[in-house]
């Protein structure tokens, strides 16, 4: 059940690609080496290599481990610069100092770096000029947009949509019957248009999620809320870990066909309980369930993080009464004697 996380390049040229299922990976190519993956080694590389970023600008967003977006619209400024000099000078200390190579693709906007710097793997970088974005990417399979994944590009293909050109110059009304959702934003990807501007991720903001893989993909509603309801209480007593508190919760599905799904709730307040985000899960999972097929993986993620001030923590009166410090006790109770010296009903009926 393991999936290829990252080829080279001789592996790629059987057609093996990161996110391939492992045993079609070597039916592609009998003679395929795999190693195992060090992802702590990985995760420490690329954080020297994120060290390296901020000193050319303080706009970066990571993205994946190896992946990460830079905003160098002052570097013509500050560092006297072009964005292209400022880039192959990163790449070259990112070289010497960690012998770590780096593609990079610099353009006006997210979708077209990104794919530019996929065009130029391995070690290399392309400059797509302002105004050129939607005649670079018009020649292009449209399974190259980061949000195509394998099924919506087959339905593309099946319309005659099989380039990023002919998705751009499709009538709107057209494309709407052949995408049930997204499909303005997903034209305006094709065109070269993105405004999302680039997030920088807070320093020391920790991963606040959870993740369950199943042995064999699920179909069951009712286990998989029930699986939910774990899941969010180890993600909440992390919460609480932390003294944060979270007002929204994002339910990812990964199908079995690896296609994905996510939906978000958002609270009227913040909270540190997952009582607060119980009575949303049903909802929230059959809003994210929207295909008929199994699943193979679960992710939950806690966001609009708040940290309560002391006085809002003593005298709320936000419904949940002793509940803080009920649950506070809870959480001691199963730090000194395990997950199970204290449960909710809910784990007494959850199905075999």
């Amino acid at each position: 059940r393991g999936v290829v996380v990252s080829a080279s390049i001789e592996a790629r040229r059987f057609g093996i690609r990161a996110g391939m299922p492992m045993r079609r990976a070597r039916r592609c190519c009998g003679p395929l080496i795999v190693l195992p993956g060090h992802f702590e080694l990985y995760e420490r590389f690329f954080s020297q290599i994120i060290g390296l970023c901020e000193e050319t600008t303080p706009l970066v967003e990571p993205v994946a481990v190896g992946a990460a977006y830079l905003d160098l619209t002052g570097t013509r400024k500050v560092l006297h610069q072009d964005p292209e000099s400022a880039v192959a000078g990163l790449r070259r200390t990112v070289r010497d100092w960690l012998r770590v190579s780096l593609s990079a693709g610099i353009a006006t906007n997210k979708t077209v770096a990104r794919i530019a710097a996929r065009l130029r793997k391995p070690g290399a970088q392309l400059t797509v000029r302002p105004g050129g974005e939607a005649e670079f990417l018009a020649p292009l399979p449209v399974g190259w947009l980061p949000a195509v994944g394998p099924e919506t590009r087959s339905t593309l293909e099946v319309a005659g949509l099989c380039t990023m050109g002919d998705l751009a110059r499709a009538p709107l009304n057209d494309l709407q019957l052949v995408l049930v959702r997204g499909a303005l934003l997903m034209q305006r990807r094709a065109q070269g248009v993105d405004e999302d501007p680039v997030r920088p991720k807070p320093a020391g903001d920790p991963s606040r999620k959870e993740t369950v893989e199943f042995a064999e993909d699920v179909w069951e509603e009712p286990f998989v809320l029930e699986t939910l309801k774990a899941m969010l209480e180890r993600l909440m007593a992390r919460v609480r870990a932390e003294g944060v508190e979270v007002r929204r919760l994002t339910v990812a599905l990964r199908y079995t066909d690896r296609e994905e799904s996510e939906r978000s709730v958002n609270l009227p307040e913040p909270t540190g309980l997952e009582t607060g985000f119980f009575p949303c899960l049903p909802d929230l999972l059959r809003s994210a369930w929207s295909r008929r097929v199994r699943l193979r993986a679960l992710t939950l993620r806690a966001g609009r993080v708040y940290r309560p001030s002391p006085q809002m923590e003593l005298f709320s009166n936000d419904g949940h009464g002793g509940a803080a410090p009920l649950q506070a006790t809870i959480d001691k109770l199963r730090l000194a004697f395990g997950p199970s010296a204290v449960i909710r009903g809910y784990a007494l009926r959850r199905p075999a």
